[in-house]
C-alpha cells in the first residue's frame, strides 16, 4: 500500500518539479526511541519521527515531498487512530511491519536535508518507473503504463492541466474487471477526500452569493445547536469547519458503521443533528467533540466537513449537490460528475473500488457524503481544477471571483496551521503545491497544481493504496 503511494506521489513530484527540505533531529534514550531521521536508498522513502508524530516523505529526482502523516503510540503507527503499521528497532535499523509482515527497513541519518538534495536514480525506486526524463505526454503515458503493469492495480484516469484547460488526458485499465469495461478519461472514479475541494469551493459559492460568511457562527446558520460539552463558551465559525480546528471531530466506530452499499439512506441532517446535539442516536460528547476550543489545534474532521457541506443547504435551501451542479458541474460542462449513484444515467460505467488483490467492494455509500463520496472523471476534475488555477473562470464561464479563489486557496488560520485554505491543502505535495489527496476502501485519489509553474495533475485509481 505504502509503496505505490510512493511511486504515485513521485509521478506528482516530478511532473510538478517540487523540492522541500526538512527538519533534523536526534536519537537516544535507553528505551526503544524512534524520534528522528530514518532512511531508505532502496525504496525511497524517508520517516521523521517527533513528539508522537511521524511524517513519510518520498524521496527521488531532487525532491522531498510529503506523503503521509501519521500518529505514533509506542511502536505502533496510527492512522485515523488505527494501527496501520509496527516499529521494531534492532542494531540501528528501523523495520516497519504492516499486518505482521515486513515493508521497509530504514537507517537512521544525521542530515536529512542532504538526503533530500539527493538526484537518486530512478531504478531505486521499489516501481521502476520511466521517470528520468519526462519531456512529452508519450512519456507520461509509458509513465502511466509502467506503473499499472508494476502494481497490478485494476485501472487508472490522469489529466494534466493548465489554467487553460485539460492539456493531456487518459484512461487505463479497467473500470470493471469482471465486465471488460476500460478506463477512459470520461469515467467517473470515486474521489474519497477530494471531494472536500468541491465542498470547499461550493461553499465559496454560497459566501460569494451573501448566503453567509466564514466568519458566521454556525449556530446562526444551522436548524440545530452545535455545543462542545468539554469546554465551556466556544464559539464554532464556518472559518473553523474549513480548517479542521472546529473541536467537532471524527467518532470512528460510528463513522465507520455509516459506511453501506448503494446510495446513504439516513439524511444528512439527520445523522448531523444525532451525531452533534445531546440525545441523539449517535451522540457521545466526550467521543465526538475534543477538549479544545475551537480554532486552537487542527485535528482533521470528515464529520467538520460534512457539517460545512450541510451549511450550504441550510444558507441557501437546496442540498449541496443540487447547488454544485447548478453552479459548478452544469456551467463547467463536468458531465460525468455526481455525488450520489442514483444521479448517473449508467452507473456500470462509474469505476468499482478493488481491494489489493483486485476483489469489488461493490458501490458504497456513506451518511457524510460531502466529505468523500463526489464521483467525477478525470476530465471533469480537470476542468474543475483549471477554473481554480485561472482564478475562477474558465471558457469564458466565472464560478467564482479572483479574489474569492484567493481567499479559497490562502491559510485560513495561519498562527494554528498553514496547512488548509477552504478545505484545500496547501504545500502537502511539496512547496507551493495546492490541492488534496484521497484514500477509501477500493479508492485513491489525488489532485494539486503548482501555481508557480501553471501546471495541474489529475490521477484516479480504483484500488486501495
Amino acid at each position: 500500500m505504502l509503496r505505490l503511494r510512493t511511486s504515485v506521489m513521485f509521478v506528482l513530484a516530478v511532473v510538478l518539479s517540487l523540492g522541500v527540505a526538512l527538519p533534523v533531529g536526534a536519537q537516544g534514550g535507553d528505551e526503544p526511541d524512534y524520534s528522528g531521521a530514518w532512511y531508505s536508498a532502496d525504496d525511497g522513502i524517508a520517516l521523521w519521527v517527533e513528539d508522537g508524530d511521524a511524517a513519510v516523505y518520498v524521496i527521488g529526482g531532487g525532491v522531498c515531498s510529503l506523503l503521509e502523516s501519521f500518529d505514533i503510540a509506542g511502536s505502533d503507527v496510527l492512522y485515523d487512530g488505527d494501527v496501520v503499521y509496527t516499529l521494531a528497532l534492532k542494531n540501528g535499523t528501523l523495520s516497519v511491519f504492516e499486518n505482521g509482515a515486513l515493508e521497509l527497513e530504514l537507517a537512521y541519518v544525521e542530515n536529512l536535508d542532504e538526503v533530500c538534495a539527493e538526484v537518486l536514480d530512478p531504478d531505486a525506486l521499489l516501481l521502476a518507473l520511466p521517470l528520468d526524463e519526462i519531456t512529452s505526454f508519450d512519456d507520461l503515458d509509458l509513465v502511466a503504463t509502467t506503473l499499472l503493469a508494476e502494481t497490478g492495480i485494476p485501472g487508472m484516469a490522469m489529466a494534466v492541466v493548465t489554467p487553460d484547460g485539460v492539456a493531456w488526458s487518459a484512461g487505463y485499465g479497467f473500470a470493471n474487471i469482471e465486465d471488460g469495461i476500460p478506463v477512459t478519461a470520461d469515467t467517473p472514479f470515486q474521489l474519497a477526500s477530494v471531494s472536500k475541494t468541491m465542498t470547499g469551493t461550493s461553499l465559496m459559492v454560497a459566501v460569494e452569493s451573501g448566503a453567509l460568511s466564514l466568519d458566521d457562527n454556525i449556530n446562526d446558520l444551522l436548524p440545530f445547536a452545535v455545543d462542545n460539552p468539554n469546554v465551556e463558551g466556544e464559539v464554532i465559525l464556518v472559518r473553523h469547519l474549513v480548517t479542521h480546528t472546529s473541536s467537532v471531530v471524527d467518532n470512528w466506530p460510528v463513522y465507520d458503521s455509516m459506511y453501506g452499499p448503494g446510495d446513504p439512506t439516513i439524511p444528512l441532517g439527520d445523522f448531523l443533528d444525532g451525531y452533534l446535539v445531546p440525545g441523539g442516536e449517535w451522540y457521545d460528547g466526550a467521543v465526538n467533540y475534543a477538549d479544545w476550543m475551537p480554532g486552537e489545534v487542527s485535528d482533521y474532521s470528515n464529520v467538520g466537513a460534512a457539517l460545512a457541506g450541510y451549511l450550504v443547504e441550510a444558507t441557501t435551501g437546496v442540498p449541496l449537490n443540487e447547488y454544485a451542479r447548478a453552479t459548478i458541474f452544469e456551467p463547467l460542462g463536468m458531465t460525468n460528475t455526481g455525488w450520489f449513484l442514483a444521479e448517473f444515467d449508467d452507473t456500470s460505467l462509474i469505476a468499482m473500488p478493488y481491494d489489493e488483490d483486485n476483489e469489488a467492494y461493490g458501490y458504497y455509500g456513506f451518511v457524510t457524503w460531502p466529505d468523500g463520496l463526489l464521483r467525477s472523471s478525470a476530465n471533469d476534475m480537470g476542468r474543475f481544477l483549471a477554473m481554480v488555477m485561472n482564478g475562477g473562470e474558465l471558457d469564458g464561464v466565472r464560478i467564482l471571483e479572483q479574489a474569492t479563489v484567493d481567499q479559497m486557496l490562502s491559510p485560513q488560520l495561519p498562527d494554528v496551521t498553514g496547512e488548509f485554505g477552504v478545505f484545500w491543502t496547501l504545500g502537502e505535495a511539496g512547496p507551493g503545491t495546492i490541492g488534496h489527496s484521497g484514500g477509501d476502501p477500493g479508492v485513491s485519489t489525488f489532485v494539486y497544481f503548482q501555481p508557480e509553474w501553471g501546471v495541474g495533475v489529475v490521477l484516479l485509481f480504483n484500488s486501495d493504496g
